[in-house]
Protein backbone atom coordinates (compact mmCIF):
# COMPACT_ATOMS: atom_id res chain seq x y z
CA UNK A 1 0.00 0.00 0.00
CA UNK A 2 1.35 3.38 -1.03
CA UNK A 3 0.24 5.07 2.17
CA UNK A 4 1.96 2.52 4.40
CA UNK A 5 5.19 2.61 2.39
CA UNK A 6 5.42 6.41 2.43
CA UNK A 7 4.94 6.88 -1.33
CA UNK A 8 2.14 9.46 -1.00
CA UNK A 9 2.99 13.14 -0.66
CA UNK A 10 0.95 15.89 0.95
CA UNK A 11 -0.64 17.96 -1.84
CA UNK A 12 -0.11 21.15 0.18
CA UNK A 13 3.52 20.99 1.28
CA UNK A 14 5.00 17.84 -0.27
CA UNK A 15 5.61 16.12 3.06
CA UNK A 16 5.16 12.37 3.46
CA UNK A 17 1.66 11.21 4.34
CA UNK A 18 1.34 8.77 7.21
CA UNK A 19 -1.71 6.65 8.10
CA UNK A 20 -4.29 8.48 10.24
CA UNK A 21 -7.37 6.34 10.64
CA UNK A 22 -10.37 6.27 8.35
CA UNK A 23 -12.90 8.70 6.97
CA UNK A 24 -16.66 8.29 7.31
CA UNK A 25 -18.12 5.39 5.32
CA UNK A 26 -19.59 6.18 1.90
CA UNK A 27 -21.48 4.30 -0.77
CA UNK A 28 -20.23 3.74 -4.30
CA UNK A 29 -22.56 2.78 -7.16
CA UNK A 30 -20.85 0.40 -9.59
CA UNK A 31 -23.91 -0.42 -11.68
CA UNK A 32 -27.52 0.68 -11.55
CA UNK A 33 -28.25 -2.35 -9.34
CA UNK A 34 -24.97 -2.62 -7.41
CA UNK A 35 -23.97 -0.31 -4.56
CA UNK A 36 -21.20 -1.08 -2.11
CA UNK A 37 -20.00 0.51 1.10
CA UNK A 38 -16.39 1.66 1.42
CA UNK A 39 -14.49 3.37 4.21
CA UNK A 40 -11.61 5.45 2.78
CA UNK A 41 -8.32 5.75 4.62
CA UNK A 42 -7.02 9.08 5.89
CA UNK A 43 -3.42 10.30 5.74
CA UNK A 44 -1.75 13.11 7.64
CA UNK A 45 1.29 15.16 6.70
CA UNK A 46 4.11 13.88 8.92
CA UNK A 47 6.98 16.08 7.77
CA UNK A 48 8.72 17.98 10.58
CA UNK A 49 7.63 21.56 10.19
CA UNK A 50 5.08 20.51 7.55
CA UNK A 51 1.49 21.64 7.32
CA UNK A 52 0.10 18.82 9.49
CA UNK A 53 -3.07 18.61 7.39
CA UNK A 54 -5.03 15.40 7.04
CA UNK A 55 -6.49 14.11 3.78
CA UNK A 56 -9.13 11.58 2.77
CA UNK A 57 -7.58 9.11 0.33
CA UNK A 58 -10.08 7.88 -2.22
CA UNK A 59 -9.61 4.58 -4.04
CA UNK A 60 -8.61 4.93 -7.69
CA UNK A 61 -12.12 4.01 -8.83
CA UNK A 62 -13.79 7.00 -7.08
CA UNK A 63 -14.12 10.72 -7.61
CA UNK A 64 -14.72 13.19 -4.80
CA UNK A 65 -18.38 13.81 -3.95
CA UNK A 66 -19.61 11.42 -6.65
CA UNK A 67 -21.49 8.24 -5.85
CA UNK A 68 -20.80 6.63 -9.24
CA UNK A 69 -17.50 4.92 -10.06
CA UNK A 70 -15.14 6.85 -12.32
CA UNK A 71 -15.37 4.28 -15.14
CA UNK A 72 -19.08 5.08 -15.62
CA UNK A 73 -18.51 8.84 -15.43
CA UNK A 74 -15.53 8.82 -17.80
CA UNK A 75 -17.38 6.67 -20.36
CA UNK A 76 -20.23 9.20 -20.31
CA UNK A 77 -17.83 12.12 -20.83
CA UNK A 78 -16.13 10.36 -23.74
CA UNK A 79 -19.50 9.58 -25.30
CA UNK A 80 -20.52 13.23 -25.02
CA UNK A 81 -17.23 14.31 -26.62
CA UNK A 82 -18.03 11.94 -29.49
CA UNK A 83 -21.34 13.73 -30.04
CA UNK A 84 -23.84 11.39 -28.35
CA UNK A 85 -26.97 12.98 -26.88
CA UNK A 86 -28.11 13.06 -23.26
CA UNK A 87 -30.76 10.38 -23.51
CA UNK A 88 -28.53 7.88 -25.25
CA UNK A 89 -25.66 8.45 -22.81
CA UNK A 90 -28.00 8.16 -19.82
CA UNK A 91 -29.42 4.92 -21.20
CA UNK A 92 -25.92 3.53 -21.82
CA UNK A 93 -24.77 4.51 -18.32
CA UNK A 94 -27.96 3.38 -16.62
CA UNK A 95 -28.20 6.72 -14.85
CA UNK A 96 -30.78 9.55 -14.88
CA UNK A 97 -30.28 12.19 -17.56
CA UNK A 98 -30.01 14.86 -14.84
CA UNK A 99 -27.03 13.02 -13.33
CA UNK A 100 -25.26 12.78 -16.68
CA UNK A 101 -25.97 16.44 -17.41
CA UNK A 102 -24.40 17.31 -14.06
CA UNK A 103 -21.20 15.44 -14.94
CA UNK A 104 -21.00 17.10 -18.34
CA UNK A 105 -21.75 20.57 -16.97
CA UNK A 106 -19.03 20.33 -14.30
CA UNK A 107 -16.45 19.01 -16.80
CA UNK A 108 -17.45 21.74 -19.28
CA UNK A 109 -16.98 24.45 -16.65
CA UNK A 110 -13.31 23.50 -16.23
CA UNK A 111 -12.59 21.99 -19.64
CA UNK A 112 -9.83 24.43 -20.58
CA UNK A 113 -8.06 24.07 -17.22
CA UNK A 114 -8.34 20.29 -17.48
CA UNK A 115 -6.92 20.36 -21.01
CA UNK A 116 -3.97 22.51 -19.92
CA UNK A 117 -3.33 20.35 -16.86
CA UNK A 118 -3.18 17.13 -18.86
CA UNK A 119 -1.08 18.80 -21.58
CA UNK A 120 1.44 19.71 -18.87
CA UNK A 121 1.26 16.16 -17.56
CA UNK A 122 1.98 14.81 -21.03
CA UNK A 123 4.95 17.14 -21.44
CA UNK A 124 6.26 16.32 -17.95
CA UNK A 125 6.26 12.55 -18.37
CA UNK A 126 7.14 12.47 -22.09
CA UNK A 127 9.68 15.23 -22.77
CA UNK A 128 9.81 14.30 -26.46
CA UNK A 129 6.06 14.71 -26.92
CA UNK A 130 4.93 16.98 -29.75
CA UNK A 131 2.48 19.22 -27.93
CA UNK A 132 1.00 20.51 -31.19
CA UNK A 133 0.08 17.14 -32.65
CA UNK A 134 -3.51 17.04 -31.36
CA UNK A 135 -5.99 18.33 -33.92
CA UNK A 136 -8.54 20.73 -32.41
CA UNK A 137 -12.02 19.20 -32.38
CA UNK A 138 -13.94 22.46 -32.41
CA UNK A 139 -15.14 22.39 -28.81
CA UNK A 140 -13.30 22.91 -25.54
CA UNK A 141 -15.08 19.90 -24.06
CA UNK A 142 -13.89 17.48 -26.75
CA UNK A 143 -10.41 19.04 -26.84
CA UNK A 144 -10.11 18.42 -23.10
CA UNK A 145 -11.24 14.79 -23.39
CA UNK A 146 -8.73 14.16 -26.21
CA UNK A 147 -5.92 15.79 -24.22
CA UNK A 148 -6.76 13.73 -21.14
CA UNK A 149 -6.36 10.62 -23.27
CA UNK A 150 -3.02 11.85 -24.62
CA UNK A 151 -1.77 12.65 -21.12
CA UNK A 152 -2.74 9.20 -19.84
CA UNK A 153 -1.13 7.52 -22.86
CA UNK A 154 2.11 9.40 -22.15
CA UNK A 155 1.98 8.34 -18.50
CA UNK A 156 1.40 4.74 -19.53
CA UNK A 157 4.42 4.85 -21.90
CA UNK A 158 6.62 6.38 -19.22
CA UNK A 159 5.55 3.99 -16.45
CA UNK A 160 5.82 0.87 -18.59
CA UNK A 161 4.01 -2.43 -18.08
CA UNK A 162 3.15 -1.74 -14.43
CA UNK A 163 0.14 0.41 -15.41
CA UNK A 164 -1.33 -1.78 -18.14
CA UNK A 165 -3.97 -3.15 -15.76
CA UNK A 166 -5.00 0.37 -14.71
CA UNK A 167 -7.83 1.78 -16.83
CA UNK A 168 -7.73 5.25 -18.36
CA UNK A 169 -10.64 6.23 -16.11
CA UNK A 170 -8.66 5.20 -13.01
CA UNK A 171 -5.61 7.09 -14.28
CA UNK A 172 -7.79 10.18 -14.75
CA UNK A 173 -9.07 9.86 -11.18
CA UNK A 174 -5.56 9.41 -9.78
CA UNK A 175 -3.96 12.23 -11.77
CA UNK A 176 -6.73 14.66 -10.83
CA UNK A 177 -6.47 13.72 -7.17
CA UNK A 178 -10.05 12.45 -7.37
CA UNK A 179 -11.35 15.95 -8.21
CA UNK A 180 -11.92 15.79 -11.96
CA UNK A 181 -15.48 17.04 -11.32
CA UNK A 182 -14.75 19.22 -8.32
CA UNK A 183 -16.09 22.72 -7.78
CA UNK A 184 -12.65 24.07 -8.74
CA UNK A 185 -10.37 22.99 -11.59
CA UNK A 186 -8.38 19.90 -10.54
CA UNK A 187 -4.64 20.13 -9.88
CA UNK A 188 -3.38 17.57 -12.40
CA UNK A 189 -0.18 15.76 -11.49
CA UNK A 190 1.72 12.62 -12.40
CA UNK A 191 1.29 10.16 -9.55
CA UNK A 192 2.77 6.76 -8.79
CA UNK A 193 0.19 4.34 -10.17
CA UNK A 194 0.48 0.61 -9.64
CA UNK A 195 -1.86 -2.28 -10.12
CA UNK A 196 -2.80 -2.45 -6.45
CA UNK A 197 -5.07 -0.23 -4.38
CA UNK A 198 -4.18 3.44 -4.18
CA UNK A 199 -4.74 3.53 -0.44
Amino acid sequence: MQLMSGELACPYCGGRLAPWGHAAPRFVRETAESVRRIRPRRGICSRAGGCGRSHVLLPRFCLGRRVDVVSVIWAALVARAEGLGWRRIAAMAGRPASTVRGWVARFSAHAESIRIGFARLEHHVDRGADMDRLTPTGTRFSDAVVQVGAGCAALRRAAGPVVFEVSVAQMVAACSGGWLLGSRPPAVAAVPINTGPRL
